[in-house]
């Protein structure tokens, strides 16, 4: 049986990472174990005996024993929690930072003010039009669907490759979006798509908060540096719900752009 990690990090963040962990675990039919590097501590103990979760202890430095503890192959997900909100933003900690950085396993941050939830029944998926960041989510869309969960897309076109409609928009705009979600979501049609105009970091946050979602998944290259990642970096300071982020390759960055003419030009006339 796969396993999700719980890296439990501190005494504050243990029962919100512990319950996203279980809610996780349950979407992808996992056993849910937690980690501590560090010496044993009763409140966590007692925290994950609470959680119906068994909980282990390890020494070391915590980013490197977590990443080799995500490593083992049947580790399918790790669940750590972010540091606590400034002045309204919330920084992820060095070990957010490390685990989501350095490994390629799929890695659930969670905000310290999340709410306790044991069931995700709805997850957010922005999608940018490339069949790179399709395919590094299309199995938590598949998990998602199969587990009868609520699906919504977001897509934001920049203003520069925003489709030229004619004059027939709803119906044109109705078209783009089923051939959109039957081209980079083939195993949800029955996903809802939110689409904006913009800049994506400006927009995704907004289509989270007003969709209600438990559960935000985002593809990404594993950078973090200035100029890079706005989208995850946004959302990583100011989300209210556990972030899902996927490593993605970058072997298909010239076919992805081809793809994403491709779909904009069947709009154009």
């Amino acid at each position: 049986m796969s396993r999700v990690i719980a890296a439990v990090t501190g005494d504050s963040a243990a029962e919100v990472v512990l319950s996203t962990a279980t809610a996780v675990g349950r979407l992808f039919g996992a056993q849910v174990e937690a980690l501590h590097v560090g010496a044993e501590r009763v409140a966590l103990s007692t925290a994950a005996r609470k959680a119906g979760v068994n909980i282990n202890y390890a020494s070391g430095e915590a980013v490197a024993t977590l990443a080799a503890a995500a490593s083992i192959e049947d580790v399918t997900a790790v669940v750590v929690g972010a540091r606590g909100a400034h002045s309204g933003k919330r920084p992820a900690g060095s070990t957010a930072i490390g685990l989501i950085t350095l490994q390629p396993r799929p890695v659930v941050v969670v905000p310290p003010d999340a709410p306790l939830r044991r069931e995700i029944a709805s997850v957010l998926v922005p999608l940018d039009g490339t069949a790179t960041s399709a395919a590094a989510l299309a199995e938590i869309v598949e998990l998602a669907h199969s587990a009868a969960l609520r699906i919504v897309i977001a897509h934001v076109h920049p203003p520069q490759a925003l489709p030229a409609f004619s004059d027939h928009l709803p119906h044109e705009v109705r078209a783009w979006s089923e051939e959109f979600i039957a081209r980079y979501c083939p195993s949800a049609r029955d996903a809802s798509l939110e689409l904006r105009v913009g800049e994506p970091h400006e927009h995704v946050l907004d289509i989270l908060r007003e969709s209600g979602c438990d559960l935000v998944a985002l593809g990404w290259r594993q950078e973090l540096a200035r100029g890079h990642a706005p989208v995850v970096r946004r959302i990583l300071a100011e989300t209210p719900v556990p972030v899902l982020l996927t490593p993605v390759g970058s072997d298909q960055m010239s076919s992805d752009v081809r793809a994403g003419e491709g779909l904009a030009g069947t709009m154009r006339s």
